[in-house]
């Protein structure tokens, strides 16, 4: 899913998704003037966590969603529960 966000510095741009050849789970942070940050997640358990993080983040530092997120054309294929 993607994810956009904006402030008084910009706007910044979210990707979380499952990458099936890994088995990883990957968020992207396209922070506005910032090269693109990856970072993977072996385990769903810390990758909630750090999204609720950086959701925390967001708001303390308020940015404001723009928009709903937008499914990503191969979708989520991560594991189910």
């Amino acid at each position: 899913m993607v994810w956009f966000y904006r402030n008084g510095k910009g706007e910044l741009r979210i990707e979380t998704r499952f990458n099936d050849t890994t088995g990883e789970y990957v968020l992207d942070l396209a922070w506005p003037g910032e090269p693109l940050v990856t970072e993977r997640f072996t385990d769903e358990r810390t990758f909630r966590a750090r999204t609720i993080a950086l959701e925390q983040q967001l708001e303390a530092e308020h940015w404001k969603q723009v928009g709903s997120p937008e499914i990503l054309p191969h979708g989520w294929r991560g594991p189910m529960h």
